[in-house]
């Protein structure tokens, strides 16, 4: 699917937003699961395809009225086939397996279609109303998601969300990103869930351990018994349920250590989420020698009067911003206290995961960033942020 021409193109998009569910493949435009009636008064799905004429990326004034029509033939409520539609029964191959059966033609009042959103608009009328007319919650019934299949995108199926909201183009930003989640526990799952639902082009899991009862409660979704009993690794567990939406997810069945921790540096963005603070201090050393880019998330959650009070903190370093971090990370050598208890709560482990995601979002360019805050520290206790910029310093 060529999304960049939809992006291009105001009247693709305009179908696109009013959620037409459109494909531009092989130079032809394909708009899915048409509603429409046959001859038993049976409610079917249907595609309709035209030529799609272009210059460069984006769509220009239809050629011709012609168009053409995979399914029955359609027909009104009383079972006569709608009139002024039907050109010929046709089998023409159009791309890959899809055949047409019919070769339409539309031209009302005689007039030329001004773009594809007034002629894919008008066929779309003249083939479906009948059918809506009979039962439009049936019709509603029909849709499903478009499966993406030829434009390299590691989507699984066509972010729709993006498109009604009119920022498809921003995708862009992340289109060849390489990021890597080192540690993929409670906020690790959690960044997971975010980023499967961006266009990266890979995304790397990092993680030895077995997914067991207590990561089930501190991870998004809902895992079965069936699942847990099976002991799946994290990153095997995850990368499966994640691959439903995203097809590059990497499984790595390991930690980061000195012998494997080169690899990091083949990615763009690493986010650590990780217990121990040791191997997160070794780790954002080599990152900080070799000038690579990482975003690092913690929590401090300690019991007190039976209740729960700490801090969540996210932490990023970049070429040119390092010399924060060991003040954010409290020392080097020396172990920090607030992680030695190791309360994890999946709402806290999602709001870091959130508050890390706004973050890179910032850095990509997706997201306005006022204040370039480097350093954020947020009181459960007070519910207020300490945000740092470092210009203070």
């Amino acid at each position: 699917m060529s999304q960049a021409v939809i992006n291009h193109s105001p009247d693709l998009l305009r179908l696109q937003n009013e959620e037409y569910q459109i494909e531009v493949t092989g130079g032809y435009l394909a708009i899915h699961q048409i509603p429409y009636l046959n001859t038993k008064k049976e409610i079917k799905s249907g595609l309709l395809v035209m030529s799609l004429t272009t210059a460069g990326n984006v769509a220009i004034k239809p050629k011709d009225h012609t168009a053409y029509f995979v399914g029955e033939r359609p027909c009104n409520i009383d079972g006569s086939f709608v009139s002024s539609l039907v050109n010929s029964p046709q089998k023409t191959q159009l791309w890959g397996n899809i055949t047409s059966d019919f070769y339409l033609s539309c031209h009302p009042d005689g007039r030329e279609y001004v773009d594809f959103y007034d002629k894919v608009s008008t066929y779309v009328n003249r083939i479906s109303s009948p059918a809506l007319n009979f039962n439009k919650a049936a019709c509603e019934k029909l849709r499903k998601p478009i499966i993406i299949q030829d434009d390299g995108s590691p989507l699984v199926y066509m972010d729709t969300n993006a498109s009604r909201a009119n920022i498809v183009f921003m995708n862009e930003l992340f289109s060849q990103l390489k990021i890597a989640i080192v540690g993929v526990g409670g906020t690790g799952s959690y960044l997971l869930d975010f980023i499967a639902k961006t266009p990266v082009s890979e995304i790397h899991l990092f993680d030895k351990d077995v997914f067991n009862s207590h990561n089930a409660f501190r991870a998004p979704g809902a895992a079965s018994v069936d699942e847990l009993n099976e002991q799946p690794s994290k990153v095997e567990y995850l990368a499966q349920k994640y691959s439903k939406m995203h097809s590059r997810i990497i499984c790595h069945d390991e930690y980061i250590t000195r012998e494997n921790i080169e690899v990091l540096k083949t990615m763009d963005y690493t986010f650590l989420s990780i217990d121990s603070v040791d191997v997160r201090n070794e780790i954002s050393k080599f990152m900080i020698d070799s000038g690579l880019t990482f975003i690092d998330s913690g929590l401090g959650i300690n019991l007190s009067g039976n209740k729960l009070s700490g801090l969540v903190r996210i932490t990023s370093g970049f070429p040119g911003h390092y010399s924060h971090l060991k003040e954010a990370f409290r020392g080097v050598d020396i172990k920090d206290d607030i992680y030695e208890s190791n309360i994890q709560i999946a709402e806290l482990n999602a709001f870091a995961a959130i508050q890390a995601i706004i973050k890179w979002k910032k850095m990509v360019g997706f997201y306005k960033d006022s204040f370039n805050e480097i350093n954020s520290v947020y009181s459960i206790d007070d519910n207020d942020t300490y945000n740092d910029n470092g210009e203070n310093k």
